[in-house]
């Protein structure tokens, strides 16, 4: 669940929303100067169902007893993590491997992440060979020792990247971040790259620099739920305040920096 502060509360939007948020921003991706995607099919395939392990988790709010919040997804203790992030690569493995093989790599990066915090938690280490063998397996390549670097052909580092651009774009308009630079966007599949600035006075209408688009301008909406209190005294509480929770929609634009395009 990804937890929005909104006036008196919070607005709570799922993982499945984000993602369906991130393949509408990146059904627009390409124009003159950003080459288009491909294969487009299973790239946009990997972007719209990175989250699909999420929807048991997103069904109930979590009650966070640290502060009293709903719990965010990034709150997540590792162990339902692990667990969540396998069937995200895994749902779809038979069908689309390609964007399967996308959808673990995102995953490998938050994996790593935990292991360089905690070189010998014993999950964290499994899920790597566990991903290891997964890509290698659908990609054809050696196993090796379960580092994946360097044996990851150009394309699929391309496409990788291409979606954890549309997560964290997604990721900035549901939080309503004010601000992000995205570093190392892709512009073609030769290697070239940009930086990527993207602003907001208000975390609902947004500047890019520059445009990645084939258009200037952009709108979106994104179901949520509103709840009219920021803290809760526990976890009867909570589910109590989201069975009344009133729906909300955020609505979203994005526009090229100075019309450019």
């Amino acid at each position: 669940m990804i937890r929005r502060e909104s006036a008196g509360g919070w607005t709570l939007v799922t993982q499945r929303s984000h993602a369906l948020l991130s393949f509408r921003i990146m059904s627009f991706w390409g124009n003159g100067k950003f080459s288009k995607i491909i294969p487009e099919d299973e790239v946009m395939m990997a972007v719209r169902e990175h989250d699909c392990g999420w929807r048991a988790a997103d069904s109930s709010v979590d009650f966070n007893p640290r502060n009293g919040f709903p719990r965010s997804f990034t709150e997540m203790r590792t162990e339902e993590q692990f667990g969540i992030w396998s069937d995200c690569f895994e749902s779809h493995a038979e069908s689309h491997p390609y964007a399967s093989v996308l959808i673990a790599l995102h995953f490998s990066r938050f994996n790593e992440k935990n292991i360089a915090r905690n070189p010998d938690d014993a999950a964290a280490l499994s899920l790597r060979e566990k991903i290891a063998a997964f890509v290698s397996e659908k990609l054809g390549i050696s196993p090796g020792d379960g580092d994946l670097n360097g044996r990851i052909p150009p394309d699929v580092m391309t496409n990788l990247r291409l979606l954890q651009v549309g997560d964290v774009m997604s990721l900035a308009l549901c939080h309503g971040w004010r601000s992000l630079a995205v570093d190392d966007v892709p512009v073609n599949y030769s290697g070239d790259a940009v930086g990527m600035a993207l602003e907001s006075e208000d975390g609902l209408n947004y500047s890019v620099r520059p445009n990645p688009f084939s258009e200037n301008f952009l709108s979106f909406e994104v179901p949520g739920a509103g709840l009219g209190k920021k803290s809760f005294g526990g976890r009867l509480e909570l589910e109590d305040a989201c069975s009344r929770a009133s729906g909300e929609t955020l609505a979203f634009t994005v526009r090229g920096a100075g019309g450019e395009r």
